[in-house]
């Protein structure tokens, strides 16, 4: 079954949280995107079928007023949808509505960075959207990662970076 007609992208906002949270346990990650996408260096997007937010992502555009910056810019990041929905076109969506919030203030490239060995799904659907990767082996960094209880830890991942033209 084929959603994608059904989906509404739209910016996040706090009244948002609990239906957040039932998505992806993670009231203090939330609250922490919200903070730092202002709407215009960076936007923090759901996804709702049915007024039900069933994933998120979001768009760093230029250095967030909290001073956080990202490698590249502008810089698609944190993409999740609910396992249910998974298939569907959310993900496509999110990823075409952050693209054109990033062309729609000028640019003309976009970059992702992937986990090539824990996000299979996202490696391919960003090769189908025409993102191409700018290094040929993975390289290993670390941040900070909340468990599903919302608990913060410290992993070390491994990361390709990709381009995407927008003109």
């Amino acid at each position: 079954m084929n959603e994608s007609k059904n989906i509404k992208i739209r910016q996040a906002k706090i009244e948002d949280i609990e239906k957040l949270c039932n998505a992806r346990n993670n009231e203090a990650l939330f609250l922490k995107y919200l903070d730092e996408c202002d709407g215009d260096k960076a936007h923090f997007l759901v996804a709702e079928v049915a007024e039900k937010i069933v994933g998120f992502g979001l768009v760093y555009l230029d250095v967030t007023k909290t001073g956080k910056k990202k490698s590249h810019l502008p810089k698609l990041s944190d993409l999740y949808v609910i396992e249910q929905y998974r298939r569907k076109g959310v993900a496509t969506a999110l990823i075409k509505a952050r693209e054109a919030l990033a062309k729609s203030y000028g640019y003309s490239q976009i970059y992702v960075s992937i986990d090539p060995f824990e996000s299979i799904d996202m490696l391919s659907l960003a090769k189908k959207l025409s993102y191409a990767p700018l290094q040929f082996q993975p390289y290993l960094t670390s941040a900070l990662h909340y468990d599903a209880q919302g608990n913060s830890y410290e992993k070390q991942y491994s990361r390709l970076d990709f381009k995407k033209g927008l003109i």
